[in-house]
């Protein structure tokens, strides 16, 4: 297990603070002083931040982990703390949650709405915003003036822009009557700074209003802005990759098996 993990897993600090303690020089593995990507074993290894052990029991059981579903709405700032924007997404977690050490996957501006997923998981967040993962992102995007044919094509293909490819991996009229060419559903696959914005801004057009609907198979319906929920087992395991079958099939061995831990519990 690399060191910057374990720190995250057996004290208050998120993988990143344990990274800045390993970095500062006061982090050692069995007395000696640990470098960025030390491997240690939890069973046999001594680990200790400024001199003081921190504990090598090994979390053989770990606790589910905590996925929520935000609709966040316009005026609010993805960040735990903003001088400058007050209101942050944090202030729409139910209080029962609070306490939790959350970050969201994949930030919105603070006048774009919809879909946030919090968590408590450093792996989930990293597999729902890393493009790798292909895990693709659903907005409804409204334009200040018609895009071309030649424009959607361009979009589709992908653009440079100050230095950084961009592309939509499908965009689809969704306006109906006079608003037919300024509605559209975009779907992304990457998660580049102000993408949207930027690739129709190259073009001369804007965006009046930003929306996302939908993440994987997860989507918004039933969910007012502003409101949060938890996921479901089944929710989580389609989200992040697992058929409903077989995360049954998992489920029937864990009941029979009264040693096998149950990882992940229903929501209320």
């Amino acid at each position: 297990m690399r060191l910057q993990k374990f720190l995250a897993l057996q004290t208050t600090n998120s993988r990143r603070k344990a990274e800045e303690l390993i970095v500062a020089g006061i982090v050692s593995v069995n007395g000696i002083v640990a470098k960025i990507g030390t491997y240690i074993d939890p069973g046999t290894d001594v680990v200790a931040v400024d001199g003081i052990g921190v504990s090598n029991k090994v979390v053989i059981c770990k606790k589910q982990p905590l996925i929520l579903v935000m609709n966040k709405p316009s005026g609010c700032v993805c960040s735990h703390s903003d001088s400058y924007n007050p209101k942050t997404i944090f202030d729409f977690i139910p209080r029962e949650f609070s306490k939790k050490k959350l970050m969201f996957c994949g930030r919105l501006d603070k006048e774009t709405e919809g879909m946030v997923i919090v968590t408590d998981d450093g792996n989930i967040a990293q597999k729902l915003t890393h493009p790798s993962y292909g895990i693709k992102k659903h907005y409804e995007v409204m334009v200040s003036q018609p895009p071309s044919d030649r424009v959607i094509h361009q979009l589709i293909n992908g653009i440079e822009d100050d230095g950084e490819f961009l592309r939509f991996d499908k965009i689809v009229s969704i306006g109906r009557g006079c608003m037919k060419n300024y509605a559209f559903e975009v779907v992304l696959s990457q998660g580049k700074k102000n993408e949207i914005h930027r690739a129709f801004e190259h073009f001369g057009i804007f965006v009046k209003k930003l929306k996302r609907i939908r993440i994987g198979s997860l989507n918004l319906r039933g969910l007012a802005p502003g409101r949060c929920r938890k996921l479901t087992d089944l929710e989580i395991k389609k989200l992040l990759g697992e058929s409903p079958h077989k995360f049954r099939q998992r489920r029937k061995i864990q009941a029979k098996d009264p040693n096998c831990p149950n990882i992940l519990h229903r929501a209320p």
